[in-house]
């Protein structure tokens, strides 16, 4: 699983690379997204730092939203041609 700081670390040699105006597409999700609601819609904190943890490891790591970012980045250069 990546950490905010890692995250940071990763960010910072992107824009030494390529600089700070380079544009991103970003989609970061956290320990603040991890929720479940009960049964009037509320949201309910998850305080157990181990589920949300394994929850974020395993979206970390669905294939299938990698391929569809590249599906999509295809798609969008295709129309360009």
């Amino acid at each position: 699983m990546t950490t905010l700081s890692q995250l940071k670390q990763r960010i910072d040699q992107l824009i030494e690379r390529q600089g700070e105006e380079s544009p991103v597409a970003a989609f970061i999700y956290t320990k603040e997204d991890v929720l479940q609601y009960d049964d009037d819609g509320d949201e309910v904190e998850i305080e157990d730092d181990r589920i949300i943890e394994d929850v974020l490891y395993n979206v970390e790591y669905i294939e299938s939203i990698y391929t569809y970012i590249q599906d999509s980045i295809d798609d969008e250069l295709s129309h360009r041609s």
